[in-house]
């Protein structure tokens, strides 16, 4: 499915609230230490192991899945944290940025895996940032913000887009949150 950019849009700027809100000051970003300050329980897969419902988890997505709050219980991200081929720490911290936007937006089923993966690697590598740092190539993504050799492909192509039609300005609405990035590494 085709999606707007008013989407994506909106998708960026719900990640550099966050990125405000709860005072990120430097990356690579820890999103199980993000996710627990957000209020969500954060369950791995190996807290289950040996159970019967361990397969489940398994069947259930190889990589992870949250539940929304429910009476008398918060929200739950359930991340594969060691099980399978091509499992890597920056694929863990994808998953748990996949889900916490399927929990803050309230999606009830996967149709927007597709936003939920930008939104994931947008949280993790915000594309203005990249612009006012003067990355460029995708190791010095790899290396600064812990995302895979996909994402730092992905996002250079995006910054690449921008820097095109706009140079390498930064818009009104991303200032507050290169102000507080930038004030936080002096």
């Amino acid at each position: 499915m085709r999606r707007s950019g008013e989407e994506y849009e909106r998708l960026d700027g719900l990640a550099r609230e966050i990125l405000v809100d709860y005072q990120v000051s430097s990356f690579p970003l820890d999103l199980l230490w993000l996710s627990k300050r957000m209020g969500f329980d954060v369950v791995p897969y190996s807290a289950y192991e040996g159970s019967a419902n361990f397969p489940l988890l398994l069947k259930r997505s190889k990589d992870g899945f949250s539940y929304p709050a429910g009476i008398g219980k918060v929200p739950t991200i359930f991340y594969n944290d060691k099980y399978g081929d091509n499992l890597t720490p920056a694929r863990i911290q994808s998953t748990i940025g996949h889900e916490i936007k399927h929990l803050i937006d309230g999606d009830e089923d996967d149709s927007e895996d597709d936003l939920c993966d930008h939104f994931a690697r947008y949280l993790r590598c915000p594309i203005p940032y990249v612009i006012i740092k003067g990355y460029s190539t995708p190791t010095e993504l790899i290396s600064h913000f812990g995302i895979s050799a996909e994402q730092a492909v992905n996002t250079l192509k995006q910054v690449r887009a921008r820097v095109r039609f706009y140079g390498d300005r930064i818009f009104d609405n991303e200032k507050e949150f290169i102000d507080c990035i930038l004030t936080s590494e002096e």
